[in-house]
């Protein structure tokens, strides 16, 4: 199930609700359904995978009275099924989302804590005449609303929510767009559109038209908090649960596989249980660029697919290509998103469309929960040259404040915070900046990637490291623990024997794009268009005076984070001239 929607109002929404469903069939191409009672306007788009011919939405209670769109996968259905049956309740399918109506039945909102799964969730009670939403502890699927005295209203993306009313730009968000390359939770690019909190419940009173919201992430996380004596055999253990869980579905299902680590043990792990198991990877024709190393990681990725044995195929992209894609990225974002590396994501995932895959396992997470990152051993160290007054330890992004006060507007962005705001003290334990990478970097920039660029290609992304008990086993992992052996050493110890030993012993590479070259070189047009007097960026009044010059220096400085800066600009750009 792919995405889901919704109003409740006082009028007739019938137009509405169909324009937001159409405006994300692409989400769910293999049908669509609608529900209305009482003011409440429901849908949804399927993209099907679990029992391919049943899964009509929306799912009901035995006497129509719990109504239910859903959006996603619930790996543990079954545990819970069995539970639900010694009750008596009958079941028709071995669709997963079948069961949430009972358990809410059963448990009420309290049941929701109970689900292993990636989900946006929308309940409309129809005895309380109450709607409830529902998301994730992780944040693998997205859920917006917008609420004032006259109208309730949700839905998967944000652009259908802008059929509802016309919303205003959000100066806030773009100021820290430019510094993170992603907007963070729960604001949205606009003012009177919201992010639902990863891992919370909203109750919206159609009597009243009160709102509150309820955080359910640490209560499930306490359900699955078990204790070990050796971490070892416990990552092991609850990995492999993990990946196995995520290949539920009656369709084909791969993976992303770049070579590294973390999706090497994604796929072999996967391929044991799978025959004729799909692998997909990227290879950069430009092999080096000197501000990312060397970004070609073709030679890893064809090793471990040789060794598990899966079907593999290599996707050669160049800088052309990516241009080429660059409008369609921007498209399907929803709202100005900078990871560069999501055009791959999404070029990958057309070609497994193509090869009849819908689902696409990927290792993200894993470098957040298990210490991956180069930086996580030298937090300990608290090094003063990584620590300035705009750069805190430990993070990598781009934009300075005062970078930015030189670009943009000062009318524009005159009621504005400084990003610097959601980073921690900058005297926090070292594992407070590693759970501020959880929190996040992961949900805000990694899962919206994973999500967004699979899905505008009808293929579902999951992300095998975010089960509610690796996420309970890693946040119980003092700093020590996690980084006693250098990096995600508890992962290589538990694969080392599934695992080529070049894969286990090679430097972490992230899934790098030559960005600083490309913005230099074969896209510094598209800089030079969006910086000039014509552009959208000058239309709606974002640009100061002298911000093209101010730019154009600083990209040919000799500062590497530079090239993402100027990919911000040219995004952010296009998705205004999109909005023209």
């Amino acid at each position: 199930m792919c995405s889901i929607c919704g109003i409740y109002g006082r009028r007739d929404y019938t137009l509405e609700l169909k324009k937001m469903i159409a405006a994300m069939d692409f989400r769910g191409p293999d049908g669509c359904f609608t529900y209305t009672h009482r003011g409440f306007y429901g849908g949804s788009n399927r993209l099907s995978i679990n029992d391919l011919e049943c899964g009509k939405q929306p799912f009901k209670n035995a006497d129509g009275s719990i109504i239910i769109f859903f959006n996603g996968e619930i790996y543990n259905y079954k545990a819970l099924k069995k539970e639900l049956q010694k009750d008596g309740i009958a079941f028709f399918s071995h669709c997963d989302g079948e069961i949430l109506p009972f358990v809410y039945q059963k448990y009420g909102i309290e049941g929701f804590k109970l689900l292993d799964g990636m989900f946006g969730i929308a309940l409309y009670d129809k005895n309380l005449h109450k709607i409830f939403l529902v998301r994730d502890i992780a944040g693998e699927k997205p859920l917006y609303y917008l609420y004032n005295q006259e109208i309730f209203a949700y839905s998967t993306l944000i652009t259908p929510l802008c059929e509802i009313l016309k919303p205003t730009l959000n100066p806030q968000a773009i100021w820290d767009f430019l510094t993170f390359g992603f907007i963070p939770e729960p604001q949205s690019i606009y003012q009177e559109i919201v992010s639902l909190p990863k891992g919370s419940i909203l109750e919206f009173d159609c009597h009243d038209l009160t709102l509150k919201i309820k955080d359910f992430k640490e209560d499930c996380l306490k359900i699955y908090q078990v204790s070990y004596e050796n971490p070892i055999l416990a990552t092991k253990e609850i990995v492999s649960k993990s990946v196995r869980d995520r290949l539920l579905g009656d369709v084909k299902i791969g993976a992303f596989l770049s070579g590294g680590l973390d999706s090497s043990i994604v796929s072999a792990l996967a391929c044991k249980d799978i025959a004729n198991f799909y692998t997909f990877s990227i290879a950069f024709c430009e092999g080096y660029d000197p501000h990312s190393a060397f970004v070609n990681e073709s030679a890893f990725s064809q090793l471990v697919a040789g060794h598990i044995g899966s079907k593999h195929y290599e996707l050669a992209i160049s800088a052309k290509d990516f241009g080429k894609e660059l409008e369609s990225f921007v498209k399907s974002s929803d709202q100005p998103f900078g990871a560069i590396s999501g055009i791959g994501i999404k070029l990958l995932a057309r070609v497994a469309r193509a090869f009849g895959v819908k689902v696409l396992l990927s290792g993200d997470g894993a470098d957040e929960n298990f210490g991956g990152y180069a930086w996580y051993p030298k937090l300990a160290f608290n090094n003063p040259q990584s620590i300035t007054s705009q750069k805190p330890k430990g993070w990598h992004y781009y934009a300075f404040e005062e970078e930015k006060r030189a670009l943009f507007s000062k009318d524009f962005f005159a009621n504005i915070q400084s990003s610097l705001q959601y980073f921690p003290n900058p005297n926090a334990s070292p594992l407070a900046f590693i759970t501020f990478d959880r929190e996040f970097y992961l949900p805000y920039e990694m899962m919206v990637k994973l999500d967004r660029m699979c899905m505008s290609e009808s293929i579902e992304g999951r992300a095998c490291f975010l089960s509610p008990a690796i996420l309970a086993f890693t946040q119980g992992l003092g700093y020590e623990t996690l980084l006693l052996r250098g990096e995600k050493w508890l992962l290589k110890e538990a694969f080392k024997e599934i695992l080529p030993k070049e894969i286990l012993n090679r430097d972490k590479h992230g899934f790098n794009a030559p960005i600083d070259y490309w913005m230099k070189k074969d896209w510094l047009w598209l800089l030079e268009e969006a910086l000039s007097a014509k552009s959208a960026l000058s239309r709606y009044g974002i640009l100061e005076q002298g911000a093209r010059e101010f730019m154009l220096n600083l990209l040919f400085s000799s500062q590497a984070r530079v090239g993402n800066i100027a990919f911000y600009l040219v995004v952010l750009n296009l998705w205004l001239e999109n909005l023209s």
